[in-house]
This record gives C-alpha cells, sequence and structure tokens, in this order.
C-alpha cells in the first residue's frame, strides 16, 4: 500500500467507526533548512494556535506558520519556536500562583528554543508523511474509545491522565511527541475561545506510532463487527444495551 493511500483509509476507518466531527490533524514541527511537500495555505495574520487547529480539522485545508505569524506565547515556547518564558508565566499566573506558575512552566513539555522554523498542519488524510503528532478533537464518547483501544493495544489495566491550567492543544501535542502515550486535555480558556470547541469538546493527541496502534486495533475489530465496545456494529454507542427486552415505553 502506497504512504498517501495508507493515510486516507487511516482517516476513513478513524471517521466512519467513530463518527469523528471533523479531521484528525497530522502534526509536523519542521526544524531549519528542511521542509515538506507545499501546503495549501498560510495564515493572512497572526493567529493562535487553536484557530489554525480548528481551521485544519474543520475545513481539511493544509497550513503551515512561522514563528512571526503565531500570537499565542504559549504555544510558541513550547514549539521551539521562540523563547516565550515572560509571557507564558504571566498567562499562568491568571489562573495560579506566580510561584506555581513558574513552577510548571519549568516542568512542562517543550521543543528546544529555535530548534523549528516553523509548524504544518495537515488533515490527517493528507498527511505527506509520518507525522510526530496526531491531534483529534472529539467529544467523551469518542475518547473514551480511543483511549479503549489504546490500552486494548498496550494491555494496559488503566491510563493515568493529567490536567493542565494552560496549553490544552499545543502543550499536549509536544508532550504526546515526546513522551508517547495518549495525552487527553479539557479545553484551556483559549481553545475554548479561539478553537472552536463550543460543544464541550476534549483534545486528544497521540505520537504517530501510539495512534498506529490504535487504528490496528479498529481496523480488526471493524473486521468482526464490534468496533463498539458496546456491540454496536458500526455507530459507537448504537445498541447500548442490545436491545434489552426490559427496557419498554408505552
Amino acid at each position: 500500500m502506497d504512504t498517501a493511500r495508507s493515510f486516507r483509509e487511516m482517516e476513513a476507518l478513524l471517521a466512519r467507526h467513530l463518527k469523528l466531527y471533523h479531521h484528525p490533524v497530522a502534526i509536523f514541527f519542521e526544524p531549519p533548512r528542511t521542509g515538506l511537500p507545499p501546503v495549501e495555505a498560510e495564515p493572512g495574520n497572526r493567529l493562535s494556535f487553536c484557530q489554525i487547529l480548528a481551521h485544519v480539522r474543520q475545513t481539511g485545508q493544509s497550513i503551515r506558520f512561522r514563528r512571526n505569524r503565531l500570537s499565542c506565547p504559549t504555544a510558541a515556547d513550547v514549539f521551539g519556536l521562540d523563547r516565550q518564558e515572560e509571557r507564558a508565566v504571566k498567562t499562568l499566573n491568571k489562573y495560579v500562583s506566580l510561584e506555581a506558575a513558574e513552577g510548571f512552566y519549568r516542568v512542562r513539555e517543550r521543543l528546544s528554543p529555535g530548534s523549528r522554523e516553523s509548524v504544518a498542519l495537515f488533515p490527517l488524510e493528507k498527511s505527506p508523511a509520518e507525522p510526530d503528532a496526531v491531534v483529534l478533537v472529539v467529544d467523551a464518547l469518542q475518547a473514551m474509545h480511543l483511549l479503549d483501544f489504546y490500552a486494548m493495544a498496550k494491555d494496559l489495566p488503566e491510563i493515568p491522565l493529567s490536567h493542565n491550567v494552560n496549553g490544552a492543544a499545543c502543550a499536549n501535542t509536544v508532550k504526546a511527541m515526546k513522551r508517547g502515550g495518549p495525552q487527553l486535555a479539557l479545553p484551556c480558556p483559549g481553545a475554548f475561545t479561539s478553537g472552536k470547541m463550543e460543544r464541550g469538546e476534549v483534545v486528544l493527541a497521540f505520537s504517530w506510532p501510539d495512534l498506529s496502534c490504535v487504528a490496528e486495533v479498529v481496523a480488526e475489530r471493524a473486521e468482526r463487527g464490534r468496533v463498539s465496545l458496546l456491540g454496536g456494529p458500526e455507530l459507537v454507542g448504537n445498541d447500548v444495551c442490545r436491545n434489552c427486552p426490559l427496557i419498554k415505553f408505552k
């Protein structure tokens, strides 16, 4: 199977059996003097990462942005585009004490300052190569299935999760790339207001190898007509009680 076809088929598999609302988004952190195939557009003005992510997942248009086109200091900092410690701590200080903000900044996963020149986002079906990470904006039921499929793939009894007060989309993407494993985040204020998550969606990021494991589980279960852990052959959550005869309305 050619690479482009495999990405298209993976997105189609996930979209069909998990009833995704939008495209999974493949993320590439591009070092200086390297590049990927041309993208379809670049931001026309300074935007937040959440706004760019929302555009790609909703429209299916690939986007590349550079450090001077990003308005969010947290994203610029964790992506290694520009050192923004003072502004990032100031943002965290809106939600926690200054001491806590400074402590959290020190331990938050980030790429080395200046190590990346640009970031490219592709809908998974258009991905030109294996991405550094894949971000899915999903509802709670879809997230549950994706996490359970990962647990199946890795034979895990539980998956520890964490909540941070800021950087839901950007910081969790870097965390997934560097640490591996699924990284689940509730939307932070910026993600909610700028990222078009008005339905209360969550952000779920995977490294590419980890999402590949999840897709293998989905494909295997789909062959048996049991994608939903609850028994539905196609729609996640369909036939939840398997047509239990005790549930009746008159």
